[in-house]
């Protein structure tokens, strides 16, 4: 678990000179590390307004060095950029966030955080997403595994209300 706690760590660190920026926040497996609902993340994921992601693309090309991407025939997103520092943690930009299904159509799930004021929470400084957002997004990238997780803590916590 040390290795894992350095590397949430290291990741809170990295995206530190984010924080001030607007309408932004943390998802995916490092929410559910975060939230200890899993072990280990795979990489950074952050989701941001179209409005907000030229800004935070600036900052984060000055953090870790742009990689390559090619156009995804199932992720369809307005805006998506990788990044990898130099420790090797990997951060993934997305925005406009559009899915293919397996039908051909295009689903869209559009991040406002200032439609919900509580679709964003500060934890470590940094603004995290919800669960529920994530149990969403999940569902729309087709990945049953994290929906279940995300279900079962969502169930956990309805109980203790």
């Amino acid at each position: 678990m040390g290795e894992v706690s350095n590397r949430l760590k290291q990741s809170l660190a990295l995206l530190q000179p984010l924080a001030a920026l607007p309408d932004w926040g943390i998802g995916g497996s490092l929410l559910l590390v975060e939230q200890q609902l899993q072990a280990d993340f795979r990489d950074i994921d952050l989701v941001c307004t179209t409005e907000a992601a030229p800004a935070l693309d600036a900052v984060l090309s000055q953090l870790a060095t742009p990689l390559q991407t090619t156009p995804h025939p199932q992720y369809c997103s307005q805006f998506f950029r990788r990044y990898q520092d130099s420790s090797g943690l990997v951060i993934e930009l997305m925005a406009g966030i559009a899915v293919r299904n397996s039908t051909g159509a295009l689903q869209h799930w559009k991040f406002d955080p200032h439609f919900d004021r509580h679709s964003l929470q500060r934890r470590h400084g940094l603004p995290w997403m919800t669960l529920r957002d994530w149990l969403v997004l999940y569902q729309l990238f087709e990945r049953p595994e994290k929906v279940t997780i995300i279900q079962a803590a969502l169930a956990r916590s309805a109980d203790q209300d």
